[in-house]
Formats: C-alpha cells, sequence, structure tokens
C-alpha cells in the first residue's frame, strides 16, 4: 500500500491525516524505541558490574 493511499483512506475526528503527520510520529516511535533500548542495556550494564564487584568470596 502506498503511503498516500494511507493518508486518503485515514480520516480522524480531528480532520485529515496528512503524510507529514505520519512521518513526525513515525519519527517520534522512532526516538522512543530507541531510548527504550539504551535504557535497558545500561540496567544491563549495572547488574553486570554489581554482580562482578559484589560476587562472594568463598
Amino acid at each position: 500500500m502506498d503511503l498516500m493511499t494511507l493518508t486518503v483512506l485515514f480520516r480522524s475526528v480531528l480532520g485529515d491525516v496528512q503524510s507529514e503527520d505520519l512521518w513526525s510520529s513515525l519519527e517520534l516511535m522512532g526516538k522512543g524505541m530507541i531510548g527504550i533500548f539504551v535504557v535497558m542495556l545500561l540496567i544491563a550494564l549495572v547488574i553486570l558490574i554489581l554482580n562482578k564487584t559484589t560476587k562472594n568470596k568463598e
């Protein structure tokens, strides 16, 4: 399906959806997904570092 077809097919309560609105929302969603991925990596790294530094020495 073409992007222009999607904008013609989708009409919201607030009016017609423009292709610029779709690209802006996709860009914002992408930034949010990258942010979530970075935070998950940071949490995993902190857990890894804490496990190595606080390991029980028997």
